[in-house]
């Protein structure tokens, strides 16, 4: 049983720390402001 919930928790922590990690990295690399620079908003529609 104690073993069940360690790889679950260890899993789980695993996970976690991936999604940080993507997240992180994701968003250093798809920063909005850029797309205000490139693309700019019509004044009007």
């Amino acid at each position: 049983m104690g073993l069940m919930f360690t790889t679950v928790i260890g899993y789980s922590v695993v996970l976690a720390i991936a999604a940080l990690f993507t997240m992180h990295f994701l968003g250093k690399a798809l920063d909005s402001s850029d797309s205000e620079r490139i693309d700019p908003k019509p004044d009007v529609k």
